[in-house]
């Protein structure tokens, strides 16, 4: 009867152990997020108005700015991050409040949320550019329809 008990009291245990080691994760990542303060990456979002802000001359300049650097060699391989202390951004890019910048990839992240994001794409720069895509920038916000949508910006004349 008392190896019963103690069979029955180990797998207690046991439970409570198991219990415990998938509830504290669990715990950590509601308490981080009521702790953290989100990011929103929808439309109504202070980093899609902050792009929408950007004058039509400043958003030229940047588009000439990108398109000068997608073509240097001497870019790290994933682009600017803002307050990296490695890879300072180049003054050209230094007055805008965004987190990165990847000349070869055609895009500005402007803010990063998990795990999607608002970007400004640039037709006709990058690895994937082709000879004939409309000079543009595009504002882009969102992860899943409905709450998705694109923004031409600016657009070479």
């Amino acid at each position: 009867m008392t190896k019963l008990i103690n069979f029955k009291l180990l797998a207690w245990n046991i439970f409570y152990v198991i219990l415990a080691l998938v509830s504290v994760p669990i715990i950590f990542v509601v308490a981080f997020s009521l702790i953290w303060p989100v990011n929103s990456c929808q439309e109504d979002s202070e980093a899609v108005a902050y792009a929408r802000s950007l004058s039509s001359e400043r958003l030229g300049k940047l588009y000439s700015d990108m398109e000068k650097y997608s073509y240097r060699d001497d870019l790290p391989i994933g682009g600017y991050q803002v307050g990296h202390d490695k890879y300072v951004v180049p003054q050209e890019f230094a007055d805008l409040k965004v987190r990165k910048i990847r000349p070869k990839e055609g895009n500005i992240m402007v803010e990063g949320c998990f795990d999607h994001y608002i970007y400004l794409d640039f037709g006709g720069i990058g690895r994937l550019a082709k000879p004939n895509d409309k000079k543009e920038i595009i504002l882009s916000w969102g992860e899943h329809p409905p709450n998705t949508g694109a923004q031409v910006l600016w657009s070479e004349r």
